[in-house]
């Protein structure tokens, strides 16, 4: 992975099981010298608990541009700080519930942003022979994440998982090239 140069906010997105905490962590190492502020998903509020709560989205566009508030005046005050964030604005409109959600108020003013700002966007790509296997959590034993799985599945029309990432994989290419961000794909070997 090459890391591209006069860029000081990463950010990963990718669907589940794609190896974005993996890529986190190479990244980290990658970037030591510099002071790095990393951000995994759940600190950008991009839990799967998080789905469910009415006005989710519009609080994580909030929070976005306050996190982008904050990375301007840290990378002013000093110029070799970088930022990580695992899952951001793609995330944004992949997580929504529905498949066809309206963008919330000001999406596209983010979008025109992260254009104007020092980002790059990595996405780990997965075969789609090899979704159902990576993507599976089979960790995660609770039973409300059953019925997030269900109640997701059944608010977007899939039957099963595997459909549906390779939507949201499809689905977030189709919002980087629209976007004109600049990004890289990463292909994963199972």
């Amino acid at each position: 992975m090459d890391i591209p140069k006069n860029v000081s906010i990463f950010i990963i997105e990718g669907i589940p099981g794609s190896g974005k905490s993996t890529l986190h962590k190479d990244l980290i190492s990658k970037l030591k010298g510099r002071i790095i502020y990393d951000f995994e998903e759940e600190e950008l509020l991009f839990s799967w608990k998080h789905a469910w709560i009415e006005g989710i989205q519009d609080l994580r566009l909030e929070f976005m541009n306050k996190m982008l508030d904050y990375c301007e005046k840290v990378i002013k005050e000093n110029s070799a700080s970088v930022f990580i964030f695992n899952r951001f604005h793609v995330s944004l409109v992949i997580l929504s519930t529905a498949i066809n959600q309206e963008h919330p108020k000001g999406y596209d003013a983010l979008i025109k942003r992260l254009r104007e700002m020092p980002v790059h966007i990595f996405v780990p790509v997965l075969e789609p022979e090899n979704i159902h296997q990576r993507s599976s959590h089979k960790e995660r034993t609770e039973k409300i994440w059953e019925l997030h799985k269900k109640k997701r599945l059944e608010t977007r029309g899939f039957s099963n998982l595997k459909d549906m990432y390779v939507w949201e994989q499809n689905k977030i290419f189709e919002l980087l090239k629209s976007q004109k961000i600049p990004y890289s794909t990463l292909k994963i070997v199972v």
